[in-house]
């Protein structure tokens, strides 16, 4: 069993930016316990909806964007996924489902070996 940390900023898609507000931090950092990424991955869509009611289909996990950031030597490393989901908001007391970009980073922690 390996250990996962994810990390979300949560934005709206371009073109909702400027109608809806949703806080980038929406989705606390969440910790999962699973055999692979694949399994962590489910396991975080489950729990997006479960506690932060924002819905992840398959069609969002089959076509999530690899996220990554530049190195000091000028080399690009995959640190997660861009992923969309769906919410409600509301919109002058009817509530309405738009798109959302769950800016994910993944880590994955390791025990200390102690004995180095």
């Amino acid at each position: 069993m390996k250990n996962y940390i994810f990390k979300t900023a949560t934005t709206l898609k371009e073109y909702n930016c400027k109608k809806y507000w949703i806080d980038r931090g929406y989705i606390p950092q969440i910790t999962i316990a699973a055999e692979n990424l694949k399994a962590a991955i489910e396991q975080f869509r489950t729990r997006c909806k479960n506690d932060y009611y924002v819905s992840i289909s398959d069609n969002a996990i089959k076509n999530k964007s690899a996220m990554y950031i530049d190195l000091r030597s000028g080399e690009s490393k995959q640190i997660g996924y861009v992923i969309t989901g769906k919410t409600s908001f509301d919109n002058n007391g009817k509530w309405t489902e738009q798109f959302i970009e769950l800016w994910t980073e993944i880590r994955e922690i390791r025990g200390v070996n102690f004995n180095e």
